[in-house]
């Protein structure tokens, strides 16, 4: 069985007199997407920084496969450079082969030239898709990504997310409040609730409508459960 390329185990992070998140621990392994999903405040960005690099857990394990492990995060805000084109927003003014070839991969080649006010929301985001793309990542970190498109673009931009994260054998990582996206993106769902893990399913990617919805159901069912009392 392949390594995982992060382990988290035991992880606690404190703010001060304050904790974010206690006793979580899960593996990511090679080109599986893990979903975390739970309540505004429960700890899923806590747990997203660490795994990034931008914190260190205060006590427990977080290791990674590789050490010098390239990773990237996509925001629900595309965070896009309003005075560059399209294709320099990716490559930075780099005319490389590999700009070309991602802007095509997200469905741009056509806009190249634009900037990023003459696009869509949809589209802004497949820009910032592919933006983190260019360092060639082994971990692409979704923060809520999709959660200010409507509905089917929404869709469509899951569709190619999970395409190119196929294709390229990319682990992710995903925060989402949409448990039907979480269901429907991920190998594996975990439910943060109060700073901690409580609860992890396998996903329903692939699987159809049916077990999308079913799946989405029960995760739901234990997010809503009222916390229990020692």
């Amino acid at each position: 069985m392949a390594e995982p390329i992060v382990t988290l185990q035991s992880i606690e992070k404190r703010y001060g007199a304050r904790t974010a998140i206690h006793d979580v621990s899960f593996q990511l392994y090679p080109g599986e997407t893990v979903a975390l999903v739970g309540m505004s405040g429960g700890g899923k960005s806590t747990i997203m920084r660490l795994i990034a690099g931008l914190e260190k857990p205060t006590s427990g394990r977080l290791a990674y496969r590789d050490p010098h492990i390239v990773t990237r995060v996509m925001f629900q805000n595309d965070r896009l450079l309003p005075w560059l084109s399209v294709q320099d927003n990716v490559g930075f003014g780099l005319r490389d082969p590999a700009v070309t070839e991602l802007l095509a991969a997200v469905g741009l080649a056509e806009a190249a030239d634009l900037y990023p006010a003459q696009l869509s929301g949809g589209q802004r985001q497949r820009l910032a898709l592919a933006r983190a793309l260019l360092a060639q990542p082994q971990l692409l970190l979704l923060d809520e990504p999709l959660g200010a498109l409507d509905a089917l673009t929404r869709r469509n931009m899951q569709d190619l997310i999970m395409r190119i994260c196929a294709e390229r054998h990319l682990s992710s990582l995903l925060i989402t409040h949409d448990v039907q996206e979480a269901a429907r993106m991920a190998d594996w769902i975990i439910v943060v609730k109060d700073g901690t893990n409580v609860y992890q399913t396998a996903g329903a990617k692939g699987q159809g409508p049916t077990v999308v919805a079913s799946v989405g159901e029960d995760v739901l069912q234990v997010i809503l459960q009222p916390a229990v009392t020692p």
